[in-house]
């Protein structure tokens, strides 16, 4: 399950250690300043296209993105 206040928190992380505005993610996502802000307060969640987009701008995996824990094989 995710946890969208991490989620929102990784988002905020990423962007601002990528020196980038909310404007400027937000040209290069397609999508409204707004949104961005929105995904950092925690009130809604990127589209599955604006992700694999983040993906590629932070160059990060999906787990780490999302805040997901990669479950451990037990054996």
């Amino acid at each position: 399950m995710l946890d969208t206040r991490k989620v929102a928190g990784k988002l905020r992380e990423l962007r601002e250690n990528s020196g980038m505005t909310q404007s400027r993610l937000a040209e290069a996502l397609f999508v409204t300043r707004q949104a961005v802000s929105s995904w950092e307060l925690g009130n809604t969640m990127p589209s599955i296209e604006s992700c694999i987009m983040l993906l590629d701008i932070y160059d990060v995996s999906l787990e780490e993105l999302l805040c997901l824990q990669k479950k451990e094989v037990v054996k």
